[in-house]
């Protein structure tokens, strides 16, 4: 199978992403989270 260097990359962040543990939680609460509930800046 041959994709594009740019789908490579997007599916190399993914499986890094997956792999942090808490990571898969934490993006699935983001995606329920109303746009209006959002904080406007990240806290890291």
């Amino acid at each position: 199978m041959l994709i594009s260097g740019e789908d490579g990359s997007a599916v190399q962040e993914t499986l890094y992403l997956l792999s942090v543990p808490g990571m898969r939680d934490s993006i699935r609460e983001g995606m329920g989270t109303p746009i209006e509930e959002c904080d406007e800046e990240l806290s890291w």
